[in-house]
């Protein structure tokens, strides 16, 4: 857009001294007065110059860009190296070096005067501020006439494409619901069911099976000692992402869009990195969907469909849980996040919780973006239906707010059954 300026500016300035020197030509030809014949001349000759100049300034130059970033995360840099060489004998005056990148938010370059026969590099540091893939290059050098009235401008070297990846932040105490199967745990829920693995062992207690008999400890103690098992984690985590159009708000990093995928692919790692099976879920520009897997191919096959979401959904959240509804069952654990005001996908929620399907809703607050959208109606719900529910806002800690135990509350411990037939 600066540039956009720029450019009809000179051209304003070249056309008024265009007709400065027509005006100045019909003036000298009616009175016969010398002195605009000359004005004429020096007019002429500065448009003359300025031409020559900007042409001068243009030749022999080439210009290249080294790019040492492929991926990088938003927060990080992109690294470029760029060098100017001057093989003209002349010196150059105020030449305008800029990548032609489209990264968001870059608005950089660099002004530099050249001695003949050299080259000039520099270092230069692209902010990444929106995840996406883009393209980086080619290297554009510029030069505006003292005058201001002609702007030459060549273009080097080729294009390299950059992939920007969400922030990850790390989630040490954040934790999901235990679903209601038995296996490995790292969450101790006390369980009467029998899990293959055993925790804890207690004193026997009447009702308890033989099979339940800790028969080692019995022995040692000289008394009747019990197995405790632990109720097995969710076999499968899902990440739910609304990118719906409508309902973002903000700009580049912070905006409610950006900080919805980052969460997402903050808990996309923490449960990958635990060893659980993580899919992925989101509705934006097309529908972006990765099956529930572990290991780290799978991690990187879900950061890069979260860095090349784009939010441009048109399908809203509460269509979209009914849709997708057969993917999930007792054994799946679904974490939604979303800015939507609409109180609809709570319902839809609920109707999955009801299924044996645990849930959990971060809450993107569009309001402290700077968006007319209010959430108190879907908080009021969400407690109504007894969800959990974490509520991010600009310029929170996610980390932190993501450990709160507002959102995900640890199972008492359950005691000992009581039967009426004493043994």
């Amino acid at each position: 857009m600066i540039r956009g300026h720029l450019s009809v500016r000179l051209q304003m300035r070249f056309y008024l001294v265009v007709a400065l020197i027509l005006v100045t030509l019909g003036t000298a030809i009616s009175t016969g007065f010398g002195l605009f014949f000359r004005l004429i001349y020096v007019l002429a000759l500065t448009l003359f110059l300025s031409y020559v100049w900007n042409w001068m300034m243009m030749r022999g130059l080439a210009a290249r860009g080294t790019r040492r970033t492929t991926q990088a995360q938003v927060g990080d840099t992109v690294d470029e190296s760029i060098t100017v060489h001057n093989s003209s004998k002349l010196p150059k005056h105020a030449l305008e070096v800029h990548d032609m990148t489209d990264l968001p938010g870059y608005t950089g370059g660099m002004v530099t005067s050249m001695f003949g026969s050299t080259a000039n590099s520099w270092e230069v540091k692209i902010p990444a501020r929106k995840r996406g893939r883009y393209t980086l290059g080619p290297v554009k050098v510029s030069n505006i006439d003292p005058f201001g009235m002609f702007r030459r401008e060549r273009v080097f070297g080729d294009t390299d494409s950059v992939l920007i990846f969400p922030r990850v932040h790390k989630l040490p105490n954040f934790a999901i619901p235990p679903a209601d199967i038995s296996g490995d745990s790292a969450v101790h829920t006390r369980t009467y069911n029998v899990t293959p693995h055993a925790s804890a062992i207690r004193d026997y207690a009447p009702g308890d099976s033989l099979s339940r008999v800790h028969w080692v400890s019995s022995a040692r103690l000289g008394k009747l000692m019990s197995k405790e098992f632990d109720l097995g984690r969710a076999a499968e985590v899902w990440a739910v992402v609304d990118l719906e159009q409508g309902i973002q708000a903000g700009e580049l990093e912070e905006s409610t869009d950006e900080y919805a995928v980052s969460i997402a692919a903050s808990l996309a790692k923490h449960h990958v990195d635990a060893g659980l099976p993580v899919g992925l879920l989101s509705y934006a520009d097309k529908r972006y969907f990765v099956a529930a897997e572990t290991g780290a191919g799978q991690l990187q096959r879900i950061m890069q469909f979260l860095a090349l979401s784009k939010a441009e959904g048109t399908t809203p959240l509460e269509v979209v849980l009914p849709n997708e509804e057969p993917l999930w069952s007792h054994r799946s654990t679904v974490l939604v996040i979303t800015s939507s005001p609409r109180v609809e996908w709570v319902t839809a929620l609920r109707e999955l919780s009801r299924r044996g399907v645990k849930v959990v809703v971060v809450m993107v607050d569009a309001a402290s973006f700077g968006s007319s959208i209010e959430t108190v109606g879907v908080e009021e719900h969400m407690k109504e239906a007894g969800l959990p529910l974490y509520m991010v806002r600009k310029g929170d800690d996610i980390p932190m707010v993501m450990s709160r135990g507002g959102g995900v509350s640890a199972a008492p411990p359950m005691r000992p059954r009581e039967v009426g037939v004493q043994i």
